[in-house]
């Protein structure tokens, strides 16, 4: 039996109207697959992002006492109750490394239980110089955190596998390239672990654990010359000088792809580098200082820098004197810190200034980066620099191999000589104009000083 045109054409109508049909759900589904990835991706960002803050505020914002200063980070959390263990290795980092990677301790930072994207609990790496401290007393090095110092050990390779802030480096001018201190994750969806190039020995990850958990069933490995063989679940990070040339071992960001196309790691990471993390905890201690200054009855007279050189009047202040140091017993009436050791301020008063006015009317300008007055003149500033910048050489009596643009000028309000066992300085400019001002301006390549000024 023949069909009519007719009913051919209703055939071809109803066939183009169902396969139309079908590439519209098709194309739905493939739509929602992207979405729902890119959701679950924005989901893990945000994760992270909160889990970053939480971290930095913990290292910048723990209880002072007159030994441990701010700085630290919590170790990792490796038995699923959410709190940081009470010690992840040794000081220098040679051993306890596997104690440095666990789950991120979120009860310890005082956040809810928080997940990427896929359900996963996020994953924490900490530096072997920011890990937390169990007993100090061991090594005044532990509590050795200021500036120049407190440099970040962990490595990290970008997806092409990269370099980008390398663990080897002790040079605290370089600080801003060299280890991070702290690698966060957010281990996505299992995926089939490659164990070499060629993708011939593979490891399928097993989810499911709570409590003691093998860091290579979430985290992944970019294996090949491409990518240095980098392994998620396993790094190196001395702070010493003899095994710091290791630290070329760390982690790498994904998503990678080997040659082939295959799927190497879907690990999503952010990190707490040096910059992040330094410019807080300077905040934090020139807070602390002002404040603890301020609340005295009277303002002491600051430790001229000139007095650097002679033992007995190091930390001593001196009447008359406007700018210098923070003079000793000046946290007499504080809990910050004391005279015993090991001592956190023993390693950061070389790095802290203090300016004052020689009457109680504030006479120090605050001025933004074109120059521009901003706000009312103050009383107090408590400056702390950070670590060198450029060709700055630090002796401890120039206050220019410390302090940045105006800042370097503040010592000239000082008398000349600045105390009776100073010599006069040669040359000595008298202060006519512009050594009263304070800079208010975000962190820079030249820039890296640390302000608090108080009415």
């Amino acid at each position: 039996m023949h069909r009519s045109r007719r009913e051919r054409g209703a055939i071809l109508v109803a066939f183009a109207f169902t396969l139309s049909l079908g590439l519209a759900a098709a194309l739905m589904g493939i739509v929602a697959t992207h979405t729902s990835r890119a959701a679950r991706e924005r989901a893990s960002d945000r994760a992270l992002a909160i889990a970053k803050e939480a971290l930095i505020a913990y290292a910048a914002g723990r209880p002072l006492d007159p030994v441990v200063g701010p700085g630290y980070l919590p170790c990792p959390d490796l038995d699923g109750d959410g709190w940081a263990e009470a010690t992840c290795g040794s000081l220098n980092g040679a051993s306890g490394q596997s104690q440095r990677l666990g789950r991120l301790p979120w009860k310890t930072l005082g956040i809810a239980e928080i997940h990427d994207g896929y359900g996963e609990l996020l994953w924490y790496a900490v530096s072997s110089k920011h890990k937390g401290l169990l007993n100090c007393a061991a090594s005044a090095t532990c509590i050795d955190m200021n500036p120049d110092v407190a440099l970040g050990t962990i490595s990290i390779r970008d997806a092409g596998g990269a370099l980008v802030n390398d663990g080897r480096i002790a040079d605290p001018r370089r600080a801003s390239e060299g280890g991070v201190a702290a690698v966060i994750f957010a281990p996505g969806p299992a995926i089939e672990r490659l164990e070499d190039e060629a993708g011939t020995r593979r490891r399928l990850q097993v989810r499911g654990c709570r409590e003691t958990c093998d860091p290579a069933d979430f985290l992944d490995k970019a294996p090949g010359g491409d990518f240095a063989d980098e392994d998620n679940a396993d790094f190196i990070d001395r702070n010493d000088g003899a095994g710091r040339g290791a630290n070329a071992d760390g982690f790498i960001r994904g998503p990678v792809r080997l040659r082939g196309g295959a799927l190497a790691v879907n690990d999503r990471l952010v990190t707490v580098s040096y910059d992040d993390l330094m410019p807080r905890v300077m905040r934090r201690v020139a807070l602390e200082i002002a404040h603890c200054l301020r609340s005295r009855p009277t303002l002491p007279p600051p430790a001229p820098l000139c007095r650097s050189g002679n033992t007995a009047l190091a930390w001593e202040g001196a009447t008359g004197a406007v700018f210098g140091r923070i003079p000793a017993g000046a946290f007499s009436h504080c809990t910050i810190a004391d005279g015993t050791d090991p001592n956190w301020w023993r390693s950061w008063r070389m790095h802290v200034f203090y300016a004052t006015c020689d009457t109680d009317t504030p006479c120090l300008k605050t001025i933004g980066l074109e120059g521009v007055a901003v706000g009312e003149a103050r009383r107090l500033a408590v400056l702390v620099a950070g670590a060198p910048l450029g060709g700055q050489a630090r002796t401890p009596d120039d206050a220019s191999g410390w302090l940045e643009r105006e800042h370097r000028e503040l010592a000239r309000r000082n008398p000349d000589p600045a105390a009776p066992q100073c010599a006069p300085e040669p040359g000595r400019v008298a202060c006519a104009e512009g050594c009263d001002r304070l800079v208010l301006a975000p962190r820079s390549a030249t820039f890296n000083d640390v302000l608090i000024a108080l009415p």
